[in-house]
C-alpha cells in the first residue's frame, strides 16, 4: 500500500502554522474534484443516515394515551409541593414527562419538560454534570424535530463543551456526532460566511485526533479518523481562494489590468493554508490508521483502506487509487470478507459514497434516467440522460455533464479493475430552486 507523500502526524500542526503566518501566495487556476455527487445529485434511494439524519416521524398507532401525561403531571405537581420546585428527584420525572409528550407528538411542550429538567439537574450538580448528556441528547432530537436549526446549533455547542467540561473527551462517538452536526450546519447555511466553522471544525477534529493518538481502542479512534476525513472532502471541494479578491480596471496607458480589492480574512487564509496540505492529510491520516498495530479487526482495516482508495481515486491519484483497490480486494479474499467484496466492487459507485456533499435527504428534486459504461479507471463513458417527466429535460442534460466529470469506484473481478456492462440508474437532481425556475412560465 503506497501512502504518498505526507507529513508526519506529529508535525502536521508546526506545519499548518507557519503555512498560516507566512505569506499565502496567488493559487494557481485549479479545478476542484467532482463535488456533484450527493450535492447536485444522488442515486434514487440512496441515503447516508449517519451524515444526514431524518427527524423521527410520530407513529400514530403509537401514540400515548393522554392520561400517562396526566398522571406524570399530577405526580410532578405533589413533589414539587413537598420538595420544592428544585428537588433533586424532580429531573427523572420531568424527562419521563418530556418523553411522553415527544411521542404524544407535542415537541413544544416537551421541549419545556426537558429544559426544566435540565435546570433542576444544573442547580443541583452543577454546570458541567455528566448526568445531562443524555437529557442534552433529548433536546436535540426535539430540537430537530421542530426544524430549529438555530436553536439546534446552540444546544450542540453547548454539548461539546460539556463534553469538554466533563472530561467526556474519549467518547469519540460524541464527538463524532458534534463534528456530523458541523457539517450539516455547513450545508443548512447558518452562516453568513461558512468560512469561520469550517476552519473551526478542521482544527477541533486534528486536535482531538493528536490528544487522543493511541489511547482510545482502534474502533473507537476511527469515528475521529472518519470525521475528519469527511472534513477535509469538504475543504477540497472548495474553489481556492486567491490571497486578494482581485477585479480588472482600464488603464488608458496599459490597458486592462487587475488589481486587489479585498485581502482574504484570517479565517479565509488559514483555510486556504489548510487546503495546500488538505489532500496529503487525508492520506497519511487514513495510511497511519490502517498500519496502527493495535488495528486487528480486519473489516474496519478494509473500510479504511477502501476509503483510501477512494480517496486517492476522488482527487485524481488514479494510479495509487486502482492499486489501492486490487490490495482491498486481495485483502478481502484472504480475510473472507466475500459479501464485503461483492457489495463494494460488484458494480461501480460514484464517489464519494460517504455522503460528505449531501444536502438533501428527503425525495425532492428532479428524477432522471442515466445509462452508462464505467471503464477500468472509473470514469464515465458512453452517457444518456432523459429526463422521467418532461418539464425536467433541463436536467437531464445537466446530469449529462456532470456524470462525466463525477470519479467513479470501477468494478473488480478477480482482483483487478475492469470496465463493467451497460448501467441504468436512476437520480434525484437536487437543484429544486432551478426546478422552479424552470418550471415557471
Amino acid at each position: 500500500m503506497k501512502q504518498g507523500r505526507s507529513v508526519p502526524g506529529g508535525q502536521w500542526l508546526a506545519v499548518l502554522c507557519c503555512l498560516l503566518f507566512c505569506a499565502v501566495p496567488l493559487a494557481a487556476a485549479w479545478a476542484a474534484p467532482g463535488i456533484s455527487y450527493g450535492h447536485d445529485f444522488i442515486r434514487a434511494g440512496k441515503s447516508w443516515p449517519d451524515e444526514a439524519p431524518l427527524p423521527a416521524r410520530l407513529d400514530p398507532a403509537a401514540a400515548l394515551d393522554p392520561a400517562l401525561t396526566t398522571r406524570q403531571r399530577e405526580r410532578l405537581q405533589e413533589m414539587e409541593t413537598v420538595q420544592g420546585p428544585y428537588a433533586p428527584g424532580l429531573a427523572e420525572p420531568l424527562a419521563e414527562l418530556g418523553r411522553s409528550l415527544s411521542q404524544a407528538g407535542d415537541p413544544g411542550a416537551a421541549l419545556r419538560s426537558f429544559n426544566r429538567a435540565l435546570h433542576v439537574m444544573r442547580v443541583n450538580e452543577g454546570l458541567y454534570s455528566e448526568n445531562q448528556l443524555p437529557l442534552i441528547k433529548e433536546l436535540l432530537a426535539v430540537h430537530r424535530s421542530l426544524g430549529d436549526w438555530r436553536a439546534l446549533d446552540a444546544r450542540y455547542d453547548y454539548y461539546y463543551r460539556l463534553l469538554h467540561g466533563t472530561g467526556a473527551m474519549q467518547d469519540a462517538r460524541g464527538a463524532a456526532e458534534y463534528f456530523r452536526w458541523q457539517r450539516e450546519a455547513l450545508r443548512r447555511e447558518l452562516d453568513s460566511s461558512d468560512d469561520q466553522r469550517l476552519v473551526q471544525l478542521f482544527e477541533s477534529n486534528e486536535q482531538l485526533l493528536l490528544a487522543v493518538d493511541n489511547t482510545l481502542p482502534a474502533a473507537e479512534r476511527w469515528h475521529l479518523v472518519d470525521s475528519q476525513l469527511r472534513n477535509l472532502y469538504l475543504i477540497q471541494a472548495r474553489a481556492r481562494p486567491d490571497t486578494f479578491a482581485v477585479r480588472s480596471t482600464a488603464s488608458p496607458s496599459f490597458g486592462f489590468r487587475q488589481e486587489p480589492v479585498q485581502e482574504l480574512d484570517i479565517h479565509q487564509q488559514r483555510l486556504a493554508a489548510i487546503q495546500r496540505l488538505a489532500e496529503g492529510r487525508g492520506t497519511e491520516l487514513l495510511a497511519t490508521f490502517i498500519a496502527a498495530p493495535d488495528l486487528r479487526d480486519e473489516a474496519l482495516r478494509a473500510r479504511a483502506w477502501l476509503a483510501l482508495a477512494d480517496w486517492r481515486q476522488w482527487n485524481g491519484a488514479q494510479g495509487d487509487a486502482l492499486e489501492d483497490y486490487r490490495a482491498v480486494a486481495l485483502h478481502l479474499q484472504t480475510t473472507g470478507q466475500q459479501s464485503a467484496l461483492e457489495a463494494w466492487f460488484g458494480a461501480p459507485v460514484e464517489l464519494p459514497d460517504n455522503g460528505a456533499f449531501i444536502r438533501d435527504p428527503g425525495a425532492g428534486g428532479a428524477l432522471v434516467a442515466a445509462r452508462y459504461r464505467i471503464n477500468d479507471r472509473g470514469v464515465a463513458q458512453d452517457v444518456e440522460t432523459e429526463a422521467l417527466d418532461e418539464a425536467d429535460k433541463g436536467f437531464a442534460m445537466r446530469l449529462y455533464r456532470k456524470l462525466l466529470r463525477t470519479r467513479f469506484r470501477p468494478r473488480m473481478e478477480a482482483g483487478v479493475p475492469v470496465a463493467s456492462d451497460p448501467i441504468e440508474r436512476t437520480y434525484r437532481y437536487l437543484d429544486r430552486e432551478a426546478i422552479r425556475r424552470f418550471r415557471s412560465p
